[in-house]
């Protein structure tokens, strides 16, 4: 392997998808050396007084054997930042694991503005089977080592600046999930020459596809409901099963309400927006600066609240 290794630590739902299926592949000289479940099995999974960075370490070496020399090796899961649902407080824990198996990687952390995040984490919670209203998700508070949802995980500078400690500030890049929809082709070229990606030839027609996987905030208050019905990561004792979340009644619901007439008669009722503005609108701003001044200025983060 003669390129420096490229980790990609997320945030969730900041075009990591999109990155994972169509940015990151050997047709861009990228090469994905691990998957989610081996980097959790072997990095997020470990109990701390476990964790062994041995096992990652290999397989990146055997993996990252005879590569093109242009091309890059890459660890990328959004796992990395910790889990949103729960305040992402794994986090620090990580980039320390992350130190000791790639001690020379390149960091790569993705982000989006603040107010348009939390309604997608929100809307992934219940994909997962959470069964609380946007209210009681952004309000539940920790209790005695049972951690909630946690505002302070998306001040994306604690993590930025942890990460430039760790690995140099020169080795660590924040690319915003705007800059790709303003000029998607300019920033993977940036990207790739802040890697060191000499095999990156441009993107081809594929990459630009618009996905929409997440279903709409209409459809939330009917989501969490049939959730109550279901088995889920979140809930796997329901006291009525119909289903296993994502899919039965839950699948059911999400068609049905974004069918076109769904979307034509509910696109503009936007509850879990309308709470987060109401509530997280100033909220971020001194974090939001203190991340430009990290990133030397060279982040256009006027959409950030």
């Amino acid at each position: 392997m003669t390129q420096r290794l490229l980790l990609h630590v997320g945030y969730h739902k900041t075009a990591t998808t999109w990155m994972q299926r169509l940015l990151f592949t050997p047709a861009h000289g990228y090469h994905q050396l691990a998957r989610h479940d081996q980097i959790f099995e072997m990095v997020a999974g470990p109990h701390g007084l476990r964790f062994d960075p041995g096992p990652m370490r290999r397989l990146v070496a055997e993996a990252g054997a005879g590569l093109p020399a242009g091309g890059v090796p890459v660890l990328s899961s959004e796992l990395l930042c910790g889990n949103p649902f729960f305040g992402g407080r794994e986090s620090e824990a990580y980039a320390e694991r992350l130190k000791a198996i790639a001690p020379e990687a390149r960091i790569l952390i993705s982000s989006r503005a603040q107010l348009q995040a939390l309604p997608s984490i929100y809307m992934q919670y219940l994909s997962r089977g959470g069964t609380m209203s946007c209210r009681q998700f952004f309000e539940a508070r920790p209790w005695r080592g049972y951690f909630t949802f946690d505002p302070a995980h998306f001040e994306y500078d604690r993590l930025v600046g942890r990460y430039q400690d760790l690995f140099g500030a020169e080795n660590v890049y924040v690319l915003t999930q705007e800059s790709l929809r303003a000029d998607l082709e300019g920033a993977a070229a940036a990207l790739a020459r802040f890697c060191g990606n000499t095999d990156y030839r441009g993107l081809g027609p594929e990459a630009f596809q618009i996905r929409m996987p997440s279903y709409p905030e209409h459809a939330a208050p009917a989501l969490r409901r049939a959730n109550h019905l279901q088995g889920s990561v979140l809930n796997p004792n329901p006291v009525i099963r119909l289903g296993q979340t994502p899919g039965g009644l839950y699948r059911a619901a999400g068609y049905v309400l974004k069918s076109r007439p769904a979307m034509a008669l509910l696109q503009d009722y936007r509850p879990v927006t309308r709470y987060v503005r109401d509530h997280f609108t100033g909220r971020y701003r001194d974090s939001n600066a203190r991340l430009a001044a990290l990133t030397g200025g060279r982040l256009d983060l006027s959409a950030y609240g």
